[in-house]
């Protein structure tokens, strides 16, 4: 953990870990676009169909839905985006963004407006093809890599053989040209784990792997979902959170010379995308973030700039204004406003109203 002490000696020769292109936005910038009433990205579902389907997947089922939000309407919203100055739009699928029939048009279409595209892919299809055809589209590609134990990510993921395909997809991504830029602040190349009881063991060697080559390591969270106690028995104590962040905290400082918060939902990078960005759902709902489950309001219904002076998207974005518990009173709170996501569906589950969930203390956090 970072001490005064810490900050004036060790920390001279230590220095910031490099993020993914279009994915991380610092809290500066987050704070700035927020006050001059812009975005900096939306995440946006294409549809829910998908060919794996991962234990731990809130859809849990990887069906398209009958209502799923128009190709055209997609566009619409990114157009909207774009005039509220985003620089990136991340296709995040709901189930798997390279199998949706138009995937290649809406990545073409985002790199023509002179946005950055960033996509979120379980790896199974990326082809050499699909692979040079993200390259020459400036995507910043995330792929999933919940365990480098190829038993344990097919447990995951439900589908035997998921492993292999993963890491024959990130060869060919690889092979293409994903590793070899020379801004080491600019990565393109990430590979995202969510972590549970069933994987964070092997989470420090995951992120040695990334490390070593280069790539994003996106830690991820889980989140009490619909599936209820299936998922609630496999969410990590406090406790193990603490030990499993300065374990990678030390890892960083040790052998990378990389140093970071170590309370922060993202490690390496903290989380403030509920001030600058926001969530639509392949039903059009849009979200602070994935993890603040509200249907307050719709593409369909009202524009992106309306939504975003709605009281509970203005609430979201100011939210380090009215945070509570000792998210409130923390020392960090310049660098880190907790996971609101986690902090919202524990408050809201404890029967606590929808603009105090959002403001409430992190669960997760060890401080």
């Amino acid at each position: 953990m970072k001490s005064k002490d810490y900050q004036k000696g060790i920390k001279k020769k230590l220095r910031d870990a490099p993020k993914l292109e279009g994915y991380y936005f610092s809290p500066e910038r987050a704070r700035e676009v927020r006050d001059n009433g812009q975005i900096l990205s939306i995440r946006v579902e294409t549809s829910l169909k998908c060919n794996l389907r991962c234990s731990y997947c809130y859809s849990a089922g990887g069906k398209a839905l009958p209502n799923e939000i128009k190709y055209e309407e997609i566009i619409d919203v990114i157009n909207q985006a774009k005039d509220l100055k985003a620089e990136s739009i991340v296709i995040i699928g709901g189930g798997e963004p390279t199998i949706y029939p138009r995937f290649r048009d809406l990545v073409k279409y985002v790199h023509s407006i002179n946005l950055i595209p960033v996509i979120f892919t379980n790896n199974q299809t990326m082809t050499k093809d699909l692979a040079q055809f993200l390259l020459d589209h400036n995507v910043s590609v995330i792929i999933k890599l919940d365990s480098l134990d190829e038993k344990i990510q097919d447990e995951m993921s439900c589908v035997k053989g998921a492993y292999k395909n993963i890491m024959r997809g990130l060869q060919n991504l690889i092979d293409v040209g994903y590793l070899n830029f020379k801004d080491e602040q600019r990565l393109k190349l990430g590979a995202s784990f969510l972590v549970n009881k069933q994987n964070a063991s092997s989470v420090p060697a995951i992120w040695k792997f990334c490390r070593d080559r280069k790539i994003f390591p996106n830690l991820e969270m889980m989140i009490p979902n619909e599936r209820g106690d299936e998922i609630n028995n496999l969410l990590l104590s406090r406790e193990e959170w603490k030990k499993l962040k300065l374990q990678i905290l030390e890892l960083d400082r040790s052998e990378y010379g990389y140093d970071w918060l170590p309370y922060t939902p993202l490690l390496a990078s903290g989380c403030f995308q509920v001030m600058y960005n926001l969530y639509i759902t392949v039903e059009g709902f849009v979200r602070p973030c994935s993890d603040i489950q509200v249907n307050i309001a719709n593409i369909k219904n009202y524009s992106l700039k309306e939504i975003i002076e709605l009281p509970f998207f203005k609430r979201a974005r100011n939210v380090d204004k009215y945070l509570l518990g000792k998210c409130g009173n923390c020392e960090y709170l310049s660098e880190c406003i907790g996971c609101r996501g986690l902090a919202f569906t524990f408050s809201r589950n404890n029967g606590e109203d929808s603009f105090e969930a959002l403001c409430s203390e992190d669960p997760s956090c060890f401080k």
